[in-house]
Parts: C-alpha cells; structure tokens; sequence
C-alpha cells in the first residue's frame, strides 16, 4: 500500500516536471498536472493537497536527478581531464527543450519567495560545487591539473558559468547554442586547470 502511495506521487511530480516544462510556473495548475498524468483532478489534490507541496516535491525531486545523473557522469572516468570534460557537458542544457534543465531554472525563481525553495536551490548549489571540488582535486592530486587558484573558488565559478551560460542556451539566445556555450566553459576549464582539454 505505502509502495503503491509512493509510486503515485512520484507519477504526479513526473507530470508536474512535464507540465511545468511546457507551460512555466506561473501558468502552473492542477487541472493540466492531472491531465498530464491521466487522473483527476481530486486524484492529485488528495495526494498534494496544495499546489505549493507538489512544486516542492518537484523541484526536490529534479534536484536530485540532476544531481544523481552528473556524479554518475564523473564517477564513470579515471582520467580527470575526461570527468572535467563530461562534468562540463552534464551542466548545460542540451537546448530548448531540455526538461530538467528547463525546470530547474524555473524553479529557482522560486527561491526569491519561498524558503523552502531557497533551500533546495541552495543544496543544489553545494552539491553542483562538491562534484567540480572532486574533479579538480583529483586532476590537481594526480598532477592532471595545475590550478590557477583555491579548488572552492574555481568550482564556485565552473557552476555560475554553467548557470549563466545555460539560461542563455534556454533562453534560445541565437548567438549562443549549447556546444558554444561548451566551448566557453572547456576554454575556461583549459585556462585554470592548465589542462588539454
């Protein structure tokens, strides 16, 4: 029954990642999440009574795929400049219709308003930093790397270049497409890693 009571939620916050993605935040509403999921309305208020509760779950739960699927990408390479590299392209979205890079960014709009999203956006946020500290670390251990300054500060400036760089990709600015915006940060990383990447 409780596997069961789960499945449903995370189907809801599936088709609210989906419905949000399509429509935004702002035009957010019950009626389509349950649309999109193929159940009623009443359905999705019994298990999120408030809409609040289900953006959260949401943006909770896209959070932690991002996150989950970028570790994954550097556990998969031994050689640091191969990690810094794919750590790279894991952080940008991959065009318009990335689905959970376009979520997550509209989510953290959020975050100005509520604290719970505040939070969220600021575990990601470490969590994003934790996964460029490791990489160059080990590139800088193994002597891969010759880093141009403090591994907190460069891993700092990896993620708002990432951030910068992948709004603009959304945003569908014509002048800058996702392998651009990949060129820009792999130029920086060469720069500060001393690295051929």
């Amino acid at each position: 029954m409780a596997r069961d009571r789960e499945k449903r939620m995370d189907a809801l916050v599936d088709a609210s990642v989906a419905t949000i993605a399509r429509n935004g935040l702002t035009n957010l509403r019950i009626k389509d999440i349950a649309a999109e999921a193929g159940v009623s309305e009443r359905l999705v208020s019994y298990y999120y009574p408030d809409l609040d509760g289900l953006v959260a779950a949401t943006h909770r739960k896209a959070s932690e795929k991002y996150y989950w699927n970028r570790l994954r990408t550097i556990q998969r390479h031994r050689a640091p400049e191969a990690a810094l590299t794919e750590l790279i392209a894991s952080g940008l979205p991959q065009g318009r219709g990335d689905v959970l890079s376009s979520v997550l960014y509209e989510l953290s709009i959020s975050a100005t308003r509520q604290l719970q999203h505040e939070q969220l956006m600021s575990n990601l946020y470490r969590d994003e930093v934790s996964l460029y500290e490791q990489v160059l670390e080990h590139g800088s251990k193994t002597q891969a790397f010759n880093l141009s300054g403090p591994t907190n500060e460069l891993a700092r400036s990896f993620v708002a270049l990432e951030d910068g760089l992948g709004l603009q990709v959304l945003a569908g600015t014509d002048s800058l497409t996702a392998e651009h915006a990949k060129t820009i940060l792999l130029s920086y990383a060469r720069a500060v890693t001393g690295a051929a990447l």
